[in-house]
């Protein structure tokens, strides 16, 4: 038999000590790559659950709710009895803290608006809300929230 005169391929620890190395990286680096990803369908997912509780408050409590949408955060707001917006801020019924949203960092949010729910449920017209490129249409005479 012959013998061959080097040895080819890797051996075991090499091999070990690549995957290592390639764990570690991927660990630390892939979370960076995909958290503004996460941001954008958190911020999403809560802007719609924001205009969803805006329409149960105000059909339950029968009275007008405001949802003010600016450039960083998203607030809801109670109406008078003539459908006009107060200062009054919606709080959250976890934590009675002022129901009011801000966007992360890297994330958009538009167009700059405010829009009401009467004491049926229904928007005064229909909107559409964008945040980073996803869209949340609130329909004009339901108001359904997709």
């Amino acid at each position: 038999m012959k013998r061959l005169a080097a040895a080819r391929g890797f051996s075991l620890i090499e091999l070990v000590v690549t995957m290592v190395i390639a764990a570690i990286l991927a660990a630390v680096a892939i979370p960076r790559f995909t958290q503004p990803e996460i941001d954008a369908t958190w911020f999403h997912e809560q802007v719609k659950a924001a205009v969803r509780y805006a329409q149960r408050v105000a059909v339950t409590q029968r009275r007008c709710v405001f949802v003010s949408v600016s450039a960083t955060q998203l607030e809801l707001f109670y109406g008078d009895a003539s459908c006009v917006i107060t200062g009054t801020r919606l709080t959250q019924i976890t934590t009675g803290a002022n129901y009011t949203l801000s966007k992360p960092g890297g994330v958009t949010l538009g167009p700059v608006t405010a829009f009401r729910f009467n004491g049926l449920g229904q928007p005064d017209a229909g909107v559409t809300l964008t945040v980073s490129g996803r869209t949340i249409t609130i329909t004009a005479e339901t108001g359904y929230v997709r």
